[in-house]
C-alpha cells in the first residue's frame, strides 16, 4: 500500500530542522537530511549502507542507454525532498537515493541531467536522457507522451497557506491568489476550481513559496510531501487545506523503450522486497510512514 496524506504530517516530525542553501539566486533548500528515530537509530546511515550494498540483479538484462553504462535521469533538481542541491554541486533526496539504488541492482552508473520541469517531457522524447526522475505525478495526459514504471510513491495534493489566514479545502481557494507550479497536477487541480481570483505559475515550487511568504499570493496548492518539507520550519505556514487525488508517481520513460521500463519495475521490486526501499522511505519520512508504505 502507498502513502497517503500522513507523509506530509509526518515530515517535520520526522526530519530535524536544517539549514537553508541557496540553488540558484532564489531557492532556498536544505543541506542535512539525517532522520533520527526516538530509540536513536540514524536512518538516514542505515538507508546509505543499504544503497552502498546494493549489487547487480541476475535477473535483470540492462538495455542499451544513451551513454554507455550509465543511466541519465533528467529532473526537476527544485523540488525536496525529492531532488534538490546538496550544496556541494550535487544532489540528494529521496529520488536520488531510490535511483542511485536501482541503477545499482540494473549495473549501471547513475548521472542526473537538471531540466527544467516545463521542458522536461520533451527533452526526454528527443533522447537528452534516459528517463524522467522528478516526482512526476502519473496521468492519462501524460501518458499520451510517455511510459511509465509501476509507482513507487502516492501523495494527494495540499493546500499550504499562513495559519493566521488559512485556506482549508478547493472551495475556499475563491477569491485568492493561488501559486503553482507549472504543468503540475496541482496547476490542474486549481483550475478545475471556480472563482480563484488568479493562478500564478511559477518555474519552481520553491518560487512559489518565496512569494507566499512575502505575502504576494495567498495559497500554494502543490504536493502534499514537497510542502510539508519546504515548511517544516516555517510555523507561520501549514498545510491547512488537502485535494485528495490518489495521485502516484512513477518514472518516466520513453514508450518506445519498454526494455528499460522493464529492467526498472524489475530492480524496484527487488529493492522492495529486500528492504533497501522501506529503509530508503524511512530515511526521509521516518519509521513509521515507511512501514505504511510497504503493508
Amino acid at each position: 500500500m502507498f502513502l497517503v496524506l500522513a507523509v506530509a504530517l509526518a515530515i517535520s516530525l520526522a526530519l530535524l530542522p536544517v539549514l537553508g542553501v541557496g540553488c540558484g539566486d532564489e531557492q532556498d533548500t536544505a543541506q542535512d537530511t539525517t532522520t533520527t528515530e526516538a530509540g536513536g537509530e540514524d536512518l538516514a546511515a542505515i538507508a546509505d549502507e543499504a544503497i552502498a550494498n546494493v549489487t547487480k540483479s541476475d535477473a535483470i538484462t540492462m538495455p542499451p542507454t544513451i551513454k554507455e553504462g550509465v543511466l541519465q535521469a533528467g529532473c526537476d533538481t527544485a523540488f525536496p525532498p525529492f531532488e534538490f542541491s546538496d550544496e556541494a554541486g550535487g544532489y540528494m533526496g529521496f529520488d536520488v537515493d531510490m535511483v542511485t539504488a536501482l541503477s545499482k541492482k540494473m549495473g549501471v552508473e547513475f548521472q542526473i541531467v537538471p531540466t527544467a520541469w516545463d521542458g522536461i517531457i520533451p527533452a526526454l522524447v528527443s533522447e537528452r536522457y534516459d528517463i524522467i526522475m522528478s516526482a512526476m505525478t502519473i496521468t492519462e495526459e501524460r501518458k499520451e507522451q510517455i511510459s511509465f514504471t509501476d509507482p513507487y510513491i502516492e501523495a494527494n495534493i495540499a493546500i499550504t497557506s499562513p495559519v493566521d489566514a488559512p485556506v482549508e479545502s478547493a472551495e475556499a481557494l475563491a477569491g485568492k491568489v493561488v501559486g503553482v507550479q507549472v504543468d503540475t497536477t496541482g496547476q490542474f487541480a486549481v483550475e478545475e476550481v471556480e472563482g480563484v481570483k488568479e493562478i500564478k505559475k511559477y518555474d519552481t515550487i520553491l518560487s512559489a513559496f518565496q512569494d507566499l511568504e512575502a505575502g504576494r499570493i495567498e495559497a500554494v496548492v502543490n504536493d502534499a510531501p514537497v510542502n510539508a518539507y519546504i515548511i517544516r520550519d516555517k510555523p507561520k505556514f501549514a498545510n491547512t487545506g488537502e485535494i485528495v487525488t490518489n495521485d502516484v508517481y512513477g518514472f518516466g520513460v520513453k514508450q518506445q523503450n519498454s526494455e528499460l521500463r522493464e529492467a526498472l519495475n524489475q530492480a524496484l521490486q527487488e529493492i522492495k522486497q529486500d528492504g533497501t526501499y522501506e529503509k530508503i522511505f524511512a530515511k526521509w519520512y521516518g519509521a513509521e510512514e515507511a512501514a505504511k508504505a510497504v503493508e
